[in-house]
């Protein structure tokens, strides 16, 4: 507990952060610093330090979401309208009412992770209250206002005061480090003399609780969370955390380790999954879909490793295992494209098809099966099958492949024999390559058979240096290296120039070009600068102000642009004229 003012009794800090700017909150703020009669500097709850703030420069939580994985949920709480789920990567908020998810709290948000020691809805109003080490915090969605109270010790308990007359009080009484002490509904915190008594708390109900009260629950999860599925690997389903909704004696909340957050009718003993985010932690390869984006992992998760796909707006998600033969557990993916119903993930082990329909069969290609190198860098589709870049050449492999030469397996002829190929653009009948050696062509490529490798016309020696990454649109064709952008346009002949507003030095090392009609994107591992197609107005975002971590892919729709980075996925809300807020 904070030392109190001279004749004073010791008070907790208190901050409280809006998240939206209101004048009503702003003055809610300024009113409970004043009462604690202290002077509060720096402590707890700031927006950060630098001109970003937690949103990293955007004015709206629309305007920038960061998804990250919550198959793990650790703890549950359930106030009267929300649930809310902590995983590794933050809390995520359901709306039992509307049945859907709101923006989840991050780090993005002043919340670190792995920090939340105990969680409770309120029994009040829609809030949530959580202890972290050094204070507690309480969360009210409806307001989006973020409000923490300075304490000593971790928080362990968070109970709510019953009244003397029975009625709630809306106070929590919190213990940390053996003592215990009331925060008002403004956080203001009182130390309490004596503990108190059972008989004047409102305790939220634990897993212990639904375990004495749904025994079925201890002794029969798999039966009750989840159905398996024949060719994928058995996994013993673990319930870690739970909570029981306040006002329906027939609905219960469950926190698994790896399959996310289940709702739970006990009397008839049926469950609805409720996925969330991502399937594992980071991502390493983005891929469109028709309604939103398809996601590879890192590998980084010990149980579970697949494809996650979040709909545009974050409110459908859904989650491909790896199968027996085709596990995908510590598997990074490193390209990702979908054709139809199909996905092609490039691996540092190798080809895996996904089919993306209700089957999600897979089938895997390494270098047993005539692929030059087990690590696919690159891929880019077609029709019949796709083009695979890998650490040493390029091959075709064929989706037919079933039913082909059992022996390869419809892999075609190698080509580029031990040359890194970083990177696979089609522009009509033209499949452009992006070696370690520069930029390359085949003009009419013929599946197994290959074809003819050939290189651009030009003076620029960028062209012989490594090509990072492509991207193709309308009638240009992005072509970048470790120290140049370079713009191409291979239906008019013209002399390759570079693009000098998309300068390499501001991202660090290059990873992805993106172009559309218009704007043109440039990322990498320090950050992504975006020019304006029109006139030239260029914005950049920076790691860690704007952006958490190094951009490892990036996919753009009308919309949105979406950002991989180990960090999770980041949806970022376009204007009109394709720029960011």
């Amino acid at each position: 507990m904070s030392s109190g003012c001279a004749g004073r009794p010791a008070v907790a800090r208190v901050t409280v952060r809006p998240l939206r700017v209101s004048a009503v909150l702003a003055t809610l703020s300024v009113g409970v610093i004043a009462w604690s009669s202290c002077a509060v500097s720096g402590t707890g709850g700031g927006t950060g330090s630098g001109s970003s703030g937690p949103l990293g420069g955007f004015g709206r939580r629309d305007e920038r979401q960061r998804i990250g994985s919550f198959s793990y949920v650790q703890a549950v709480a359930v106030s009267r309208r929300y649930v809310f789920a902590a995983g590794s990567s933050g809390i995520a908020i359901f709306d039992r009412v509307m049945n859907s998810w709101l923006p989840p709290l991050t780090r993005d948000d002043g919340l670190s992770d792995q920090q939340i020691t105990v969680l409770a809805g309120d029994p009040t109003e829609d809030a949530l209250w959580l202890g972290v080490p050094g204070g507690v915090i309480m969360y009210r969605p409806l307001t989006e206002q973020l409000q923490r109270t300075i304490l000593t010790g971790v928080p362990d308990l968070i109970a709510f005061d019953r009244g003397a007359t029975g009625g709630v009080t809306g106070d929590a009484i919190v213990r940390a480090g053996g003592e215990w002490t009331r925060i008002s509904r403004v956080g203001i915190a009182t130390p309490m003399m004596r503990p108190p008594t059972a008989s004047s708390l409102i305790l939220p109900r634990t897993l212990s609780d639904l375990y004495t009260q749904f025994p079925t629950l201890r002794t029969q999860p798999s039966l009750l969370l989840r159905s398996q599925q024949s060719d994928r690997p058995l996994r013993n389903v673990q319930i870690i955390s739970g909570a029981a909704s306040p006002e329906r004696a027939s609905e219960v909340w469950l926190g698994t380790a790896g399959d996310g957050l289940f709702r739970l009718d006990p009397a008839f003993m049926q469950s609805t999954p409720l996925p969330y985010g991502l399937m594992e932690p980071g991502v390493g390869a983005l891929a469109l879909a028709a309604d939103g984006v398809w996601a590879a992992g890192l590998g980084l998760a010990l149980d579970r490793g697949g494809l996650s796909f979040v709909g545009g707006d974050l409110q459908r998600f859904r989650w491909i295992d790896g199968t027996i033969s085709v596990p995908l557990v510590g598997v990074r993916g490193l390209s990702l494209v979908t054709r139809a119903s199909r996905g092609w993930l490039g691996t540092d082990r190798g080809l895996v098809r996904v089919r993306l329909d209700g089957s999600q069969a897979m089938q895997s290609w390494g270098v047993l099966d005539g692929l030059p190198d087990e690590r696919v860098l690159s891929v880019a589709t077609r029709d019949d099958g796709v083009w695979a870049g890998t650490a040493r050449g390029l091959v075709y492999v064929s989706d037919s492949s079933d039913t082909r030469n059992v022996r390869t397996r419809g892999v075609g002829v190698r080509l580029l024999d031990n040359m890194p190929v970083h990177a696979l653009q089609f522009t009509g009948d033209t499949l452009w390559i992006g070696t370690e050696a520069g930029l390359m062509a085949i003009a009419s490529p013929n599946g197994a058979a290959g074809g003819v490798v050939s290189r651009p016309v030009g003076n620029d020696p960028a062209l012989r240096r490594a090509v990072r990454a492509l991207a193709w649109s309308d009638t240009v064709l992005l072509a970048a290296t470790d120290d140049a952008v370079l713009r191409l346009a291979p239906r008019g002949g013209v002399e390759p120039a570079r693009v000098d507003l998309l300068d390499v030095r501001q991202v660090g090392r290059v990873t992805k070009v993106a172009i559309d009609d218009r704007t043109m994107w440039l990322a990498g591992t320090d950050g992504v600068v975006i020019v304006s197609r029109r006139d030239g107005a260029t914005r950049v975002l920076r790691v860690p102000g704007d952006l958490p971590g190094p951009v490892l892919d990036i996919v753009i729709t009308r919309d949105y642009l979406w950002l991989g980075t180990p960090q999770g996925l980041i949806r970022l809300r376009r204007h009109g004229d394709g720029g960011l807020p």
